[in-house]
């Protein structure tokens, strides 16, 4: 931890102080520092999302960049847009991994005053996380700002620069049903980050992952979750990249960071009131009409 270069990277970049009262401010300042595993995920993110964005043969010192961000990993081609999934268990912080992560590539030359959107499908998570942004917006250099509907974000997203945009996904939406998004920037330093990566995110035809891409899409995408999934219609890691940093609960257990879970099988015994015999007999019967009497004898069983 005490070498030189990754000491001063941890004091500038992975710091926040926080009040212990919330938004509303009078409590106690709680000083944070990164984890190892945040340390680490966000240094190997930003190195992925200048691959992504295309960015390091813009870099007026991308060697230096790569030293810095201690990465070797290349999850993609450059220029794919597809930054990875920083998969990292419930309980470990990620909304606070999420803003030492943006704090590091918005003042990271090759990105040229990016700007960020981060992006949930909840309301209740929108305003959450917009609250540990804005208590860390020493860390971000600038006033994180919430789009209230649709024309606010494209109004917010209309800028020629910079910029920390929170929205839900469902504000990317089109005046009419079965209409193509309108381009709302063409400008390749815009990162997006999902949270809670595994959902919402999978309708590339006339849903809300198409309709993103359609208002930004020269954007790069990153995904945070605690539970990614890999189905046939529906597959985190196809979306957003692959693994840049995994942190499951195996570890954080061992860490102290959460709790260990422990699984009791028991049988849930149910009981039925006679009374009700007469009505349930009746209907097992009529939706087993057909099947042998052996089978109904288990079904009943």
């Amino acid at each position: 931890m005490f070498d030189k270069r990754r000491f001063l990277d941890l004091v500038r970049y992975f710091i926040v102080f926080e009040d212990s009262a919330g938004a509303g401010g009078g409590g106690s300042v709680i000083k944070k520092i990164a984890g190892y595993h945040q340390f680490h995920a966000v240094n190997a993110a930003v190195e992925e999302t200048l691959r992504a964005a295309n960015a390091v043969e813009r870099s007026t010192g991308s060697a230096g960049n790569a030293s810095r961000h201690e990465s070797s990993r290349h999850g993609g081609s450059p220029g794919d847009r597809r930054v990875g999934v920083i998969w990292h268990t419930q309980g470990s912080g990620k909304s606070l991994t999420m803003a030492f992560y943006a704090g590091c590539f918005i003042l990271d030359p090759a990105m040229a005053n990016p700007t960020l959107v981060i992006l949930t499908d909840r309301n209740d998570l929108d305003d959450q996380l917009f609250g540990t942004f804005a208590r860390c917006r020493e860390v971000l250099r600038q006033p994180p700002v919430q789009a209230d509907n649709c024309a606010d974000l494209r109004a917010k997203l209309a800028v020629a620069a910079g910029g920390v945009v929170f929205t839900t996904i469902q504000k990317f939406f089109p005046e009419e049903k079965g209409d193509r998004h309108p381009v709302l920037s063409d400008r390749c330093n815009i990162v997006v980050i999902a949270d809670d990566a595994h959902r919402s995110q999978y309708d590339f035809i006339d849903g809300f992952a198409r309709h993103m891409r359609d208002a930004l899409p020269y954007a790069s995408f990153v995904g945070f979750t605690g539970t990614p999934i890999e189905t046939t219609d529906a597959d985190t890691r196809a979306v957003f990249g692959d693994y840049i940093s995994v942190y499951d609960i195996q570890r954080a257990v061992h860490d102290g960071a959460t709790v260990r879970i422990y699984y009791e099988s028991r049988m849930a015994k149910l009981e039925l009131k006679d009374s009700e015999r007469p009505t349930i007999d009746p209907q097992f019967e009529e939706v087993t009409e057909g099947e042998e009497v052996e089978c109904k004898e288990k079904l009943k069983r």
